[in-house]
């Protein structure tokens, strides 16, 4: 630990970076939420991320290793092959470097309250069961009932989301799906009538996102610069049009018992957890 850390500080000691090499015999997804989260905490650092999934060979391995030997820092993973855990572990020791399993304390909690040992299978979360399948149609269904799309079976979604533009509806719509929920997305634009059936529909969950002025604001002139787009006089990136916007929202909801969630502040993962949140109280 003593060299690496020498190592380390030789590296950075111009700069606020720091190497996050994280090797998966899966997607790599726990490692990234597990990562990001840790790296979060240290303000001054930023994390190069070096993401090497699908590590189920030495081959493979190997080539992970050399990009941690050639930028030495944290490695994160998640090898269920003891005999691949094993040489990471080895070569990371020559290194010079951490390596931590990620999941080891949490399958330590597991085997000690179910009193049984994990499979050992790569990649177990991702299995082709009926949950995957369910994620899978949740995920086609957003994609065919984003920005408006109201056909016929409203009564399908778990979860219809509204707003103005640039309140995060799509992302935030995707993001439920790929955690299973059936998730509608329609825009709220002046002078354009929502459709009937969301006003009687019994299922599905209403929320409305919505956001600062400030923070539409900027987005909505960002977009257009994006596509080049010249903002004098456009309503879009009006304040006032905005905030008339966002007040229209605010009454739409009181009349219709509606929850809202502000997003200025919050990413799309906090935003889900909420909607999650009012979804279980009932809300």
């Amino acid at each position: 630990m003593k060299r690496w850390i020498q190592r380390a500080r030789e590296k950075v000691s111009k700069k606020t970076f720091f190497h996050l090499h994280l090797i998966s015999d899966s997607t790599g997804e726990t490692l990234s939420t597990a990562g990001r989260a840790a790296a979060a905490q240290y303000t001054k650092w930023r994390a190069v991320e070096h993401m090497t999934p699908m590590v189920r060979t030495s081959e493979k391995l190997e080539k992970a290793l050399a990009g941690v030997d050639a930028s030495p820092g944290i490695v994160l993973y998640t090898l269920v092959d003891k005999q691949l855990e094993g040489m990471l572990i080895a070569r990371c020791k020559a290194l010079g470097v951490p390596a931590v399993n990620v999941l080891e304390p949490v399958i330590q909690v597991f085997d000690g309250f179910l009193g049984d040992t994990m499979s050992g299978r790569s990649g177990a979360q991702h299995a082709l069961d009926d949950d995957y399948f369910d994620r899978l149609e949740a995920v086609q269904f957003a994609m065919a009932h984003d920005d408006g799309n109201v056909p016929d079976d409203i009564e399908e979604a778990d979860i219809i989301l509204i707003g103005i533009s640039r309140t995060s509806k799509t992302p935030t719509s995707i993001y439920l799906a790929q955690r299973g929920y059936k998730t509608f997305n329609i825009p709220l634009v002046p002078g354009v009538d929502l459709p009937p059936a969301l006003f009687s529909a019994q299922r599905p969950i209403v929320v409305a996102l919505v956001a600062s002025a400030e923070r539409i604001l900027q987005i909505r002139e960002n977009r257009l610069l994006a596509f080049d787009r010249d903002s004098t006089g456009d309503i879009y990136v009006d304040r006032a049009s905005i905030q008339e916007e966002l007040a229209h929202t605010r009454r739409l909801c009181k009349q219709n018992n509606w929850p809202m969630i502000d997003v200025s502040k919050r990413s799309v993962e906090e935003t889900a957890a909420a909607i999650l949140a009012l979804r279980r109280n009932g809300s």
